[in-house]
């Protein structure tokens, strides 16, 4: 009894593994059937593997030992046989004979049936455009010589129309008019038929064209579809610059509350002291004889103030419109820019933005601008950007070589601005860790990034190099010295 269930049980496991080199056979016979014919070849292919027969035999060595196993595989096995009988039978092309001869017309429609192909007839050039505008075909074979519209015009019309240039069109012509089909051919037919026919000839034609026309038509569809996907990439992309425009946005979101603070302060303590001024011109004027200068010298303070609260207010509206500008996906417009004035904004938004992350975080900031530097026409929000996200780049490279740097290690950033006569350049240098050499080449490529998984894009440079080099024309270029500091020079023309 032993010997017999284990002589069983070895059964059962070859069977089992035939079932799984059959099904894996499967699987390389569908991943390598040609396109034409292709649901049939499936169909074939899935009923002569005979899986569900297979897993039958096993039913009775398996099912009992591993019942809810054998179950999924039955179902499995039943589905792709639901799958096989579900596959519509291929469609035989459809061809369109167009002959004002009806004797010429039925042989070939004999001919071509009897070779399996679905057959329409057209007795003119009339009723053949007439056919073509209502119906779908694969191939087109048309009469030189007719009476009314002969095949040249007809020919003619079909290549014009968008509607119809794409379908085969093999031209009918007799021997002895060669030239005929030549002019046809030029004229963009597929191919040419001598009469009488011949069935051998007439089937390798139609065959040859037909592979054609599928060929044209998978390059068609494989163009579309690269299309689609360079537009669903493009989506994709503008999506990520705008995501990793509001991360940035996040991430300076202390910087910019400590940038508003001082205008809505200045703001505030002007209109209270305007409040007060308002209530001395008031009882100026209450008195039986007002002083005059002192009201003079009480207004005048009063315009100051709100002179003053009118800068302020405008330096808030210039904060939050840059926040909004530099979140929105919209390219901005170049207008004349205070490159000093920017850098100083960036290294303000990005200091602030890390002692935010960080309140133990200092660092020591150095900064050479250049007196008297011309405006230049920038889109000043993405400049911004640009400085702020090396910025950000350089508080953290310093904040990591802090933690594992000697006692004496003293963060610095250095941020400088040269006039080079026909371009401004800004250089902005950390005394981190540096860059490795092997990754120097690879900052400005997308998605790159040294930070650890959930801290970095791998977007910030390369939009940057992006902003710089293609929208501004200008150069966008780091150097380096391994453990000692990193230096990034943005140079923007001043055209």
């Amino acid at each position: 009894m032993e010997e017999r269930a284990g002589g069983d049980e070895s059964s059962g496991t070859s069977d089992l593994k035939a079932l799984i080199v059959r099904a894996r056979d499967l699987v390389k016979v569908l991943a390598n059937l040609p396109e034409e014919n292709l649901a049939e070849r499936t169909r074939d292919a899935i009923r002569r593997a005979e899986l569900p027969e297979m897993v039958e035999r096993l039913a009775p060595k398996l099912e009992a030992s591993y019942p809810e196993d054998f179950g999924k595989m039955r179902q499995a096995a039943a589905r792709l046989e639901v799958l096989a009988e579900g596959i519509p039978p291929e469609t035989p092309p459809s061809l369109l004979v167009v002959d004002d001869n009806e004797d010429n017309r039925e042989l070939l429609r004999r001919m071509l049936e009897r070779q399996g192909y679905t057959v329409a007839l057209a007795a003119g050039g009339e009723e053949c455009l007439d056919r073509l505008e209502r119906e779908q075909f694969d191939i087109v074979l048309l009469d030189v010589m007719m009476p009314g519209l002969s095949g040249f015009e007809v020919l003619s019309r079909i290549k014009e129309n968008p509607a119809t240039k794409s379908v085969p069109v093999i031209v009918v012509s007799a021997l002895g008019e060669s030239s005929a089909a030549i002019r046809c051919l030029k004229m963009g037919a597929e191919d040419y038929l001598p009469k009488p026919f011949d069935a051998v000839l007439l089937r390798a034609r139609i065959g040859a064209s037909l592979e054609k026309k599928r060929l044209r038509d998978q390059e068609v569809r494989y163009a579309r579809d690269l299309e689609s996907a360079l537009v669903e990439l493009h989506g994709t992309k503008d999506k990520l610059v705008v995501q990793e425009k509001l991360a940035s946005l996040g991430a300076l979101t202390a910087g910019i509350a400590h940038e508003l603070k001082n205008p809505l302060n200045f703001i505030t303590n002007f209109s209270s002291l305007s409040r007060e001024i308002a209530e001395d011109i008031e009882r100026e004027f209450a008195k039986p004889q007002p002083d005059r200068a002192e009201l003079h010298a009480l207004l005048q303070t009063l315009r100051e103030n709100l002179d003053r609260v009118e800068t302020h207010g405008k330096r808030a509206d210039h904060i939050v419109r840059g926040m909004l500008q530099h979140s929105h996906g919209q390219p901005g417009k170049r207008e004349l820019t205070d490159i000093n004035a920017l850098v100083e904004e960036a290294l303000n938004l990005a200091y602030h933005g890390m002692r935010a992350q960080n309140s133990s975080f200092h660092v020591s900031i150095g900064k050479s601008l250049a007196p008297n530097l011309p405006q230049i026409p920038v889109v000043a929000q993405d400049i911004s950007r640009v400085l702020v996200n090396i910025l950000n780049n350089a508080f953290y490279a310093v904040g990591e070589e802090r933690k594992s740097a000697t006692a004496g290690y003293t963060p610095a950033i250095r941020a400088a601005t040269l006039d080079r006569g026909d371009s401004i350049e800004i250089l902005l240098e950390d005394n981190g860790p540096g860059i490795p050499p092997a990754i120097a080449q690879k900052i400005f490529d997308p998605f790159f990034t040294t930070k650890p998984a959930g801290e970095g894009t791998g977007l910030g440079l390369s939009i940057s190099y992006d902003i710089v080099v293609r929208t501004h024309g200008g150069a966008l270029t780091s150097e380096t010295e391994e453990g000692r500091l990193t230096r990034f020079r943005v140079v923007l023309p001043k055209r």
